[in-house]
Order: C-alpha cells, then sequence, then structure tokens
C-alpha cells in the first residue's frame, strides 16, 4: 500500500500534468487565434497592407505575445500548423528502435494524408483560402518552401542516422522524392476540390506514386 510520501507525489505528479496540459491548450488556443485572424486579415487587405499590430489585436493578444508565438506576420498563417513537427518526431522514434526509417517516413505522411481526408469540409475549405493566399504572395510561398526544406533537411538528418541510406544525396533525394509526391497529391487535391469534385488525397498519391514507380521501372530516364 503506497504511504503518505507516496500518496503526496503521486498527486503533485497530478497537478503537474494538469498545469502542463492546460499551458498547452493554451497555446494552441492562442496559435490558432492568431492563424485565424491573420487568414482573415490577408484576405481583406493583403499580406503587405497587414501590420503586426492588427493581427495581435484581432487575435485578442499583445504583440509581444505574437512575436514569441508566430515570429513574422509571414508566418502567422501557419504558427497553428504542427503537422510537420510531429511526422519528424514520430520518424524520429522509429529510428531509434532502429526500424527501417524511410518506410516510417512514408508511412507517417500517410497516416497524416489519411487524417486530412477524415476532417470535416470547413477544415478542407480552410486549406484552399490558405493555399490561394500562398499561391498570389511571394512572401507567403518563401515562407511555405523554407518550412518544407526545414523537413527535408530534418528527415535526411535522420535517415543518415539509422543508416538506411549512408550516402547524403541518396538520402535527400529519396525524402524529397516522397515529400513532392505527397505534395503533388495535394495539389492535384486542391485543383479538383476548386471545382467542386471531392477527391479523397490518398488515392491521389497512390496515383502519382504509382506513376513514379512506373516511369523508372521502366527505364523512363533513358
Amino acid at each position: 500500500m503506497p504511504d503518505a510520501d507516496d500518496r503526496q507525489h503521486d498527486g503533485d505528479a497530478g497537478v503537474l500534468d494538469a498545469d502542463c496540459g492546460l499551458r498547452e491548450h493554451r497555446r494552441r488556443e492562442t496559435r490558432r487565434a492568431i492563424a485565424d485572424a491573420a487568414l482573415d486579415l490577408f484576405e481583406r487587405h493583403g499580406v503587405h497592407a497587414t501590420a503586426v499590430e492588427a493581427i495581435a489585436e484581432a487575435a485578442g493578444i499583445a504583440p509581444r505575445t505574437f512575436y514569441r508565438h508566430a515570429g513574422t506576420k509571414e508566418n502567422a498563417l501557419f504558427v497553428d500548423d504542427d503537422s510537420m513537427e510531429r511526422l519528424v518526431e514520430s520518424v524520429r522514434a522509429v529510428g531509434q528502435r532502429g526500424s527501417t526509417v524511410v518506410r516510417a517516413i512514408e508511412q507517417a505522411y500517410l497516416a497524416h494524408i489519411d487524417a486530412f481526408d477524415a476532417e470535416p469540409p470547413e477544415s478542407h475549405a480552410r486549406v484552399l483560402r490558405v493555399r490561394r493566399l500562398v499561391l498570389h504572395d511571394p512572401d507567403l510561398l518563401a515562407c511555405v518552401l523554407a518550412r518544407d526544406a526545414e523537413q527535408v533537411q530534418d528527415l535526411t538528418t535522420i535517415v543518415l542516422h539509422a543508416g538506411d541510406h549512408p550516402d547524403e544525396l541518396r538520402a535527400r533525394t529519396v525524402v524529397t522524392a516522397i515529400g513532392t509526391a505527397v505534395r503533388l497529391a495535394y495539389d492535384e487535391w486542391a485543383r479538383r476540390a476548386e471545382r467542386g469534385e471531392t477527391v479523397p488525397v490518398r488515392s491521389l498519391y497512390e496515383q502519382v506514386r504509382s506513376g513514379l514507380v512506373d516511369h523508372f521501372t521502366r527505364g523512363g530516364a533513358g
């Protein structure tokens, strides 16, 4: 039977867990408020004409809080999206267990795709709104490309460390190929969604992947 000190320790741990959970919830709420405010203001006024102070005011926070979470107004649009960080961490965990990291990368992307396909229409509509802004603003596009490059670097480092592909060029090629196939699938999903068509991203990814495999197995480079 636990003694009084054990019960006290368990109680303190429970309070700490609750406090951490509450802080994380508030952090997520703040970041979603920032992203929503940025999206609305960028659509109405454009990125260049929107000040950080306006985004902070619309999000109900102080400018210093904005800078702590977002850093720049361009990044504000993506500050609530931690899917890339979660993907990298899940792959890193696989690498630490000594499993095949490259396969884990594709599986992690597929899990993200399946979760996206299961989201309600309003979430998909928001993705399309963000995409339209990115396609029409070079600063937002540069922000997206920088995030993609950072993810490729992180995943390449994990692959090299795990020894799946000890050659850096090959490791980077494989990581980039998987990420590009995923990006093409999302781009095609968005293109069709703008026309009112509903197609699962996973089926589009499988088509892209199949096309690449068919091309290279048939010696398409020759």
